[in-house]
């Protein structure tokens, strides 16, 4: 399974031009099985008329998954995944600390091989004190991450730089795919590993790289990542177990 993650800023390149067939193209050329995407929509629903999740969703002859995080225009802005097989379950988990950007987890089901996978798409505060107790309701007993069926994976923008306490506490429950490599903003000149995409129990990641050609440099403030993933068959029958 290909995995990419990609926070594609409202569609809205580093050259400043709105184009969310340019969005479409560049992952149409990444041949995805599944895509989590952040910053889809428009905060301030200048774009009101297009529902860009859908319309990228078309675009790849995929199945998609909203989690509005702010109420903008008719389509809304926030979080959107895209699987090629059924869409099980979707439900969106709010993150938001009061007095901040509102923020959530969309999670999803869907299926690999003859497994249930589960899939968690995020995008994190920019404040370290926001980032600690988003990360308590992801994990804490309660939360969507607190004891996910295997197999699972975690993906999306963290804004953790310089890797700080999401990198340490994901890191001690969790596999980073691009650990040490893989840094994304700003896209000219990337310099700060923001986006990352975990696996757990039930997932190995074969390959990951990051997406750098001309036109992924200038389609979003971010760079795409990407990551292939197989299905650990034992691991999935000992957790069953």
């Amino acid at each position: 399974m290909r995995v990419v993650s990609w926070n594609v800023h409202g569609c809205v390149g580093a050259d400043g031009r709105f184009d969310p067939g340019r969005i479409a193209r560049i992952l149409h050329g990444l041949a995805p099985d599944l895509v989590l995407l952040q910053e889809v929509g428009e905060q301030c629903a200048r774009q009101s008329q297009i529902d860009q999740a859908q319309v990228l969703a078309r675009a790849l002859n995929m199945i998609c998954a909203v989690g509005v995080t702010v109420e903008a225009g008719p389509f809304g802005y926030g979080l959107a995944t895209l699987c090629r097989g059924p869409l099980l379950a979707h439900e969106t988990h709010d993150l938001s600390i009061r007095g901040r950007e509102p923020r959530a987890c969309l999670r999803i089901a869907t299926v690999l091989g003859r497994a249930r996978l589960t899939v968690f798409n995020v995008h994190l505060g920019l404040a370290w004190g926001e980032r600690r107790r988003q990360l308590e309701r992801l994990l804490g007993a309660e939360g969507p991450l607190g004891r996910p069926e295997a197999p699972f994976l975690l993906a999306g923008d963290f804004n953790d730089w310089p890797p700080g306490r999401v990198t340490r506490l994901l890191g001690r429950r969790l596999v980073d795919c691009g650990i040490g490599r893989g840094r994304t903003f700003p896209s000219l000149l990337a310099a700060a590993r923001l986006d990352r995409i975990y696996t757990g129990r039930g997932l190995f990641a074969s390959d990951f790289r990051v997406e750098r050609s001309r036109a992924a440099r200038l389609a979003s403030d971010h760079l795409p990542i990407v990551a292939e993933l197989e299905l650990v068959e034992s691991d999935i029958e000992a957790f069953a177990a």
